[in-house]
């Protein structure tokens, strides 16, 4: 079987053609069709899957409204090459759908591709982790939820999935990094108990405060996963769990910039958007202009890490009270990294992305806390 069968293809309703416009610029699976798929840099598929969404299960009609108010937005300066595959065709049982969207993520996974995946509930994020995890290699996931999606009493769920991630005796979840989420959403508990893990725990605040900040974390991740549940409910009102708090569609729009710039990320989720709750398509078009701004960090990668053999980097030594640390800075970006107490001798550096900011507190004396969470000294 071909690995386009397991898929519906999607057909946009254009009403006035326009060369400029993106949906110009992506080119869609057609049935009866040949694709070479190996030409494509990002490849976008939609699964309608929302039985196990807690409470929002019409979040499964979302990927076409998504693709409705993607497509219909001007395309930028971009030299990528995008294919639309359609939709995944959902299975009788959910266990069925997990199972192909896991083939589906491992064979692009091994074809090097980058996957935009349009959800569906939050809990697709399982498959598509044993699709990383089918790669062998330690994994570093993230979301940006106002929830924390931890334990319901034994109960999986779209609210409970990060539970079944750790839980596996022979995880290779090694980081875990949830952006901006609410403290009176969550349990205390729960959040000391993913703390003690050492996962990266960002509250609303800390999010808002500095959205540069964010992009460190960004850096090294495999996967990104969006709950709609992020943005404040005024911007974004297309689900059940919105809340009147949130990240703004202009912040999330930065966030997906930034994910786009970054060399390490496979894959995107966007989930847990109900259109029977959306009006006038508001949610829609706040997932559909944060795409654009991924597709447009995509294109704007660039391989800045520090290279011992190339010196593409300025080197920085900052002696203070708690340690000696080396800093490293691109000489093509304004990226920063700080070296960790290993080093590698293959002309890699074992490396901790960081910011200016990270920078700047270590010359006067002072350990950020981004540092002081993730070097052992």
């Amino acid at each position: 079987m071909k690995i386009t069968d397991y898929f519906e293809s999607f057909s946009l309703d254009i009403k006035e053609h326009d060369d400029d416009k993106l949906h110009t610029f992506v080119d869609f699976y057609q049935k009866d069709t040949e694709l070479d798929l190996s030409v494509y840099d990002l490849v976008v598929i939609g699964v309608q899957e929302g039985r196990l969404s807690l409470k929002n299960e019409s979040c499964a009609f979302a990927p076409d409204e998504i693709r409705s108010e993607l497509y219909d937005l001007y395309k930028g300066d971009w030299s990528l090459k995008v294919v639309d595959l359609g939709n995944l065709k959902i299975g009788n049982r959910i266990e069925d759908t997990y199972f192909i969207l896991q083939e589906i993520i491992e064979y692009f996974l091994k074809e090097n591709k980058m996957l935009l995946v349009f959800g569906g509930g939050h809990d697709l994020v399982t498959p598509i982790f044993n699709g990383h995890s089918s790669l062998g290699m330690p994994l570093s996931f993230a979301s940006a939820d106002a929830y924390l999606d931890f334990q319901d009493g034994g109960n999986y769920h779209s609210r409970s999935f990060l539970s079944n991630l750790v839980s596996s005796s022979n995880s290779l979840l090694s980081k875990y990094t949830l952006f901006a989420y609410q403290s009176y959403l969550c349990s205390l508990v729960e959040v000391d108990l993913l703390k003690s893990m050492d996962f990266n725990l960002i509250r609303l605040g800390e999010f808002n405060a500095d959205i540069t900040e964010m992009e460190p974390y960004l850096r090294d991740l495999d996967h990104l996963s969006i709950d709609l549940a992020v943005v404040k409910s005024s911007d974004a009102p297309g689900t059940i769990h919105s809340s009147p708090n949130g990240v703004t569609a202009e912040t999330l729009c930065k966030l997906m910039r930034y994910a786009g710039m970054s060399n390490g990320l496979k894959s995107v989720l966007l989930s847990e958007l109900n259109p029977r709750l959306d009006k006038n398509n508001q949610s829609a078009k706040v997932f559909a202009q944060s795409i654009w701004y991924f597709i447009e960090g995509l294109n704007l990668r660039n391989d800045d890490f520090p290279d011992l053999n190339s010196n593409n980097f300025k080197k920085f030594h900052v002696s203070a009270g708690f340690s000696d640390l080396i800093f490293y800075k691109s000489n093509s970006s304004v990226r920063w990294w700080v070296e960790h107490l290993n080093e590698s001798d293959s002309g890699q550096i074992a490396l901790l992305p960081c910011s200016v900011t990270d920078y700047n507190k270590a010359v006067q004396g002072e350990l950020s806390s981004r540092l002081s969470s993730q070097l052992k000294f």
